[in-house]
């Protein structure tokens, strides 16, 4: 795809080029982040600013919504001005980084703690389905690795009930996705722990079929794929075994442990020091998401997150923001 380019033309506007040809290297198109802050930069000059300091007070009129514009183009614009706006702080530079709270809300989630996980997985490890029939049971060995590659790879429930056995690579641990969400292709990879897991089941499953099935987890007719919907059923099953769910307000779904792995992950790097602006980027490639906002989002969720960020983020004042009315 072709790159588009602007002329941007304020004080911004180097700095505004050198985002975007930091972005693209790491495989970001990025064509309509450039448009918005080719009209960022207009604004900008419009107003006279001869400073690179993206206050509260400068931005107000940016976050705004316009004359007869819809919630998605105000959206695309404040989300333009809060990556670029982490990228100036990446820099040293002051920025603002306005909230995100145009559109469609999100729906709230469960983000499992450590002790939820661990009674959780007892219970799927555990389960021996009441039925003889051999189907019942050959699937209830299929159910816990499917749960620890949402878990432990942060997969789309769909993405893992449809896999293939031609997209896993037993050896070398990688899962390759095609066509996923948002018509995206990626590379999934297994922690060690996790590959042995799947070497066994793999070896497991062609003994018991008695050959190589078409899928990885064949359902109840072998030629079809478990479906996604027999997934969210025992999960709830799973789930409501589990004494955590006697004081559950919001029960987790499958969907729950992608963004649980989110939240880990995060916690994970945040306490080993690492730059979460570098590694934002790999991150939401790896989950296959469009933009670093929608992997962040579920992060402000747990109740100890921000105790992290601060602790081990200086400028944790700067990225997270003080909430302003529109």
């Amino acid at each position: 795809m072709e790159y588009r380019d602007y002329p941007y033309q304020s004080i911004l506007a180097p700095h505004i080029r050198n985002f975007l040809e930091e972005k693209r290297g790491l495989g970001f198109i990025y064509n309509g982040m450039a448009y918005q802050l080719y009209r960022l930069d207009q604004y900008w000059s419009l107003h006279g600013y001869q400073s690179m300091d993206m206050s509260p007070e400068r931005l107000d009129g940016w976050t705004k919504a316009l004359p007869a514009e819809g919630k998605s183009s105000q959206r695309g614009r404040i989300c333009a001005v809060r990556s670029f706006g982490s990228y100036l702080i990446a820099l040293g530079l002051n920025s603002y980084i306005p909230l995100v709270g145009i559109g469609g809300d999100h729906p709230i989630v469960h983000i499992l703690t450590k002790d939820e996980l661990r009674q959780l997985f007892e219970v799927i490890d555990s389960y021996i389905p009441q039925t003889g029939y051999k189907a019942d049971i050959r699937m209830a060995n299929e159910y816990p690795l499917i749960f620890r590659l949402l878990y432990c790879c942060g997969m789309r429930n769909n993405e893992v009930c449809s896999l293939k056995m031609s997209e896993v690579d037993f050896n070398a641990g990688i899962i390759t996705l095609q066509d996923t969400k948002n018509q995206k292709d990626r590379l999934v990879y297994c922690p060690s722990d996790l590959l042995k897991l799947m070497q066994l089941y793999h070896r497991w499953i062609v003994r018991t079929v008695g050959y190589e099935p078409f899928w990885l987890f064949p359902g109840r007719n072998i030629e079809n794929h478990i479906p996604k919907t027999t997934i969210d059923k025992v999960f709830k099953e799973f789930w409501r075994k589990t004494g955590a769910s006697e004081n559950c307000e919001k029960d987790p779904t499958p969907h729950s442990l992608r963004h649980t792995f989110v939240v880990d992950r995060l916690n994970s790097w945040i306490l080993e020091g690492m730059d979460i602006n570098v590694m934002s980027a790999y991150l939401s490639k790896f989950l296959g998401h469009q933009s670093w906002d929608e992997s962040f989002y579920y992060y402000h969720l747990v109740d100890d997150a921000f105790r992290i960020v601060k602790s081990r983020d200086t400028m944790s004042q700067d990225v997270i923001p003080e909430v302003r009315r529109r």
